[in-house]
């Protein structure tokens, strides 16, 4: 490991003592109020965080990464296939969501994408042929979900770590979006008071999405020499992303109370489903991958 890796951690590791110190404060700041779930969640939170950080690092012939992420399209598609109570298609779904994502680190972005649009043809096609009526919603939403969403936004973040094998990029990413989702609960528990978004996503305040911005931000300006920006830029990207996260939880709970979930599963515990866990890194992985390539 280098120096650069090293700084990066150990900027990792000041903001988890910051997240310590608040989450020990808000016993004090409400000693009778809800959130435990923070210290339920604390030890597998930062060996997923570890995790997906090393994976980026590895050499990219390893492919660690993009395993890593193809086993998250794959559970998360299980969980939405089971989630529209289409449980006989749901290892079907989960094979191919990683195959799909598995392969764009073997063929060129072109091929990919044609493959893919293929695809997904294919199996629309299928389900107009031999599904019911009244059960092609169900089915529609699952290739949509499953075969267009968490393909598309997750092979992007093999793109990124493409663009940069060194993996600076990819923990970029992921640490910004980890540290907009851990304060933004820490101080929304803490300090919350309006919701923000009540009949989406009750527990959310807005409180504690300005908090998980603003730490979102300085986590950015913090990595920002690691993927050689600028503590501008990269304050304006980390809010952006961070931004971007935000809306990726938000569309996350509308599909669940649309499904009459509260959890998309219990898969990691009291983090709920991988879809719970990671859609604000689903959705941020695509529009930090067009900043990267188009604005920067």
């Amino acid at each position: 490991m280098t120096a650069l890796h090293w700084n990066v951690l150990l900027i990792y590791g000041f903001f988890l003592v910051i997240a310590t110190f608040l989450a020990f404060a808000r016993r004090w700041l409400r000693p009778n109020g809800t959130g435990e779930s923070v210290w339920r969640k604390y030890p597998l939170y930062i060996f997923i965080n570890l995790c997906f950080v090393a994976a980026g690092w590895l050499p990219p012939n390893w492919h660690a990464l993009t395993i890593l992420l193809g086993l998250l399209g794959a559970f998360a598609s299980w969980e939405i296939s089971n989630a529209l109570r289409l449980p006989s298609l749901a290892f079907c779904f989960a094979a191919v969501t990683f195959t799909g994502i598995v392969l764009a680190d073997f063929f060129p972005i072109e091929i990919w994408l044609k493959a893919w649009l293929a695809l997904t043809l294919v199996l629309f096609s299928m389900g107009t042929l031999t599904r019911k009526p009244e059960d092609y919603p169900s089915f529609a939403f699952v290739i949509a979900g499953c075969l267009v969403y968490l393909p598309i936004c997750l092979t992007t973040y093999i793109w990124i770590q493409q663009n940069d094998p060194a993996g600076f990029r990819a923990a970029f990413l992921y640490l910004v979006i980890a540290t907009n989702d851990a304060f933004a609960q820490i101080i929304g528990q803490s300090f919350g008071r309006r919701q923000l978004a009540p009949q989406v996503s009750p527990a959310k305040t807005v409180e504690g999405a300005i908090g998980g911005l603003l730490f979102a931000v300085a986590m950015a300006v913090a990595l920002g020499q690691s993927i050689g920006m600028t503590h501008i830029t990269a304050g304006m990207i980390g809010f952006t992303i961070g931004l971007a996260g935000l809306i990726g939880d938000l569309t996350a709970s509308m599909w669940k109370r649309a499904l009459g979930k509260r959890n998309y599963s219990a898969m990691l515990g009291a983090q709920g489903g991988v879809m719970d866990r990671f859609d604000g890194l689903i959705f941020a992985a695509p529009v930090f991958y067009l900043l990267i390539t188009i604005a920067v």
